[in-house]
């Protein structure tokens, strides 16, 4: 009974002191997308995710105040031939875009 419990004590230290040292991975850009809607409301998107495609209706300026490239597609899904990129911490004074991907 007792090896028992002592490998299962070597076994859950190991995987403890694994996670402790195993590289933390970043997911998220960090900081703010902001865009200006056809109506003109004012939306933002705080950290988003990396790779993920999110539709927006960004019609008119845009920041992209984040640690990530921007790039905007102009139909929804993250489809369209025209697509424009703005690079982290670049504003553009118009954009019409259905979607948004952040990159690294």
């Amino acid at each position: 009974m007792k090896r028992r419990t002592l490998a299962r004590a070597g076994t859950l230290a190991g995987a403890a002191l694994l996670a402790l040292t195993a590289p933390v991975l970043a997911f998220a850009a960090t900081g703010t997308f902001a865009f200006e809607t056809p109506d003109g409301t004012q939306e933002q998107i705080i950290n988003p995710g990396d790779n993920a495609c999110l539709n927006v209706d960004a019609y008119g300026p845009v920041e992209n105040r984040t640690n990530r490239d921007a790039v905007l597609f102009d139909d929804a899904d993250c489809h369209g031939a025209n697509r424009t990129t703005l690079y982290a911490g670049q504003h553009a004074r118009f954009v019409d875009a259905q979607s948004v991907k952040f990159i690294r």
